[in-house]
């Protein structure tokens, strides 16, 4: 069983950054409708990480 790494309240990328590709087109699909987007949870469930990822996942596609 591969072990996670503790992020300790920093938002991960690259290799640390997986297993939300579903999460991902959804939100993706919807900022491209122009929809606004809000993220909600507890401390350290991600959300920083999938705003940052999505980000770049944006401005890559244009």
């Amino acid at each position: 069983m591969e072990k996670i790494k503790s992020a300790n309240g920093r938002s991960v990328s690259g290799d640390d950054f997986f297993n939300r590709t579903k999460e991902l087109a959804i939100l993706q699909s919807r900022a491209k409708e122009g929809n606004h987007i809000l993220l909600s949870g507890q401390c350290c469930m991600g959300k920083s990480s999938i705003a940052r990822e999505l980000g770049l996942r944006l401005k890559t596609k244009g």
